[in-house]
């Protein structure tokens, strides 16, 4: 952007009719960019969850290393996401570490996946999970029926088991 010369009109950002134009960021996210490097300076962290997530999606874009570590951190550190979000937000913004706790806890799940959930993580990804939920409840059903208990914790060897076969993920490739 700095290389190009400045067209008839001068150059970009110097007045409000001529600003520097940022493909695809949204004014929150700038907004989010700002406070947090203004906050920052006084140990201030950012007040919501939205902000993390804004500025995750500014850093990742921006090549902004250091910054996106930052909102991770935050955002491991806070309650969990839903995880339709999560995985949303990992794909768009290359968080695999956060696709299979994600796909484990809607295997887990009792409710069934919603159109607007469908929606949200594709065809691909609903065609997936629903084929590793269809796995997951057939071996809770096999132990209901012989009285055993269900793996019901988060990183039960089976449903990871399960999504390493279906969606092809390891849970050491995260």
């Amino acid at each position: 952007m700095f290389v190009c010369p400045p067209t008839k009109e001068g150059p970009e950002g110097r007045t409000d009719d001529r600003p520097i134009l940022l493909p695809e960021v949204t004014c929150t996210e700038f907004a989010t960019l700002l406070k947090f490097f203004y906050n920052s300076m006084y140990k201030q962290p950012l007040e919501s969850v939205d902000e993390w997530v804004d500025l995750l999606s500014i850093s990742t874009r921006y090549g902004m290393e250091n910054v996106r570590e930052r909102a991770l951190e935050e955002l491991d550190s806070l309650p969990p996401l839903d995880p339709i979000r999560r995985i949303v937000l990992a794909k768009k913004h290359d968080v695999l570490e956060w696709l299979i706790p994600a796909y484990a806890a809607l295997c887990r799940r009792v409710e069934p996946l919603t159109v607007s959930e469908a929606i949200e993580i594709g065809l691909e990804t609903t065609v997936f999970l629903a084929t590793a939920r269809e796995k997951v409840r057939e071996r809770d059903i096999i132990n209901i029926i012989a009285g055993n208990a269900s793996g019901e914790e988060p990183d039960d060897p089976f449903v990871l088991g399960v999504i390493d076969e279906v969606f092809g993920l390891r849970a050491t490739d995260t």
